[in-house]
């Protein structure tokens, strides 16, 4: 069993492409993330580049591995549909069970170009729907403190800050915030309808 990012995926059967001119325009949607244990150098190497260029952070390719991410709904990686794989990694969400009826958001990182353009919501709205669905309560999460945009976003879903963790990031300090689920209703879920790219 593998995934797109080890190069099985066959090739894409393009649809609903978008032109401007004669190029073909991104198509971002956000695909299963697999197991991380299976990723190309590569694939590791996209969000090795991703978690350093936008947070600042830097990973060793075991450290990304070895991330105890389940594959479920909670698991996503941003790709240009219309790139035939082995598909760039341009956002990641991975969620991962924590304790009790708390999920934890382990990674979420979009590349700066894709930023503002819903496919946070997108991704939050996908991730929450699987963990109320699998009997999860809360959401809990670390950010940094400087990064005042993303404590805007996860303040407008309900998470607050409860703790300061200082010396918890490489490049400054951080803030834990968690924060209730909540049922996605009918018209979230409309929104969160990526079309996934289609293969053989």
């Amino acid at each position: 069993k593998g995934n797109q990012f080890a190069g099985l995926y066959p090739s894409e059967a393009k649809r609903n492409s978008r032109k401007n001119g004669s190029e073909l325009m991104p198509r971002m949607v956000w695909m299963p993330g697999g197991r991380l244990l299976d990723y190309s150098q590569n694939a590791v190497q996209d969000v090795i580049d991703l978690f350093r260029e936008e947070t600042g952070e830097r990973y060793a390719e075991a450290s990304v591995r070895h991330l105890p991410i389940p594959e479920w709904d909670a698991n996503l990686v941003l790709v240009d549909a219309e790139q035939e794989p082995p598909r760039k990694i341009e956002g990641v969400f991975f969620g991962t069970p924590f304790k009790e009826d708390i999920v934890r958001i382990a990674a979420f990182v979009i590349a700066k170009k894709h930023q503002g353009q819903a496919h946070g919501s997108r991704a939050w709205l996908r991730f929450n729907k699987e963990a109320w669905a699998k009997g999860f309560r809360h959401v809990q999460l670390e950010v940094k403190a400087d990064n005042v945009r993303a404590q805007h976003f996860y303040a407008k879903r309900g998470l607050s800050v409860l703790q300061e963790l200082d010396g918890y990031y490489q490049s400054g300090m951080g803030y834990m915030m968690r924060g209730p689920l909540a049922p996605v209703s009918d018209e979230e879920e409309l929104f969160t309808s990526d079309p996934s790219p289609t293969h053989d």
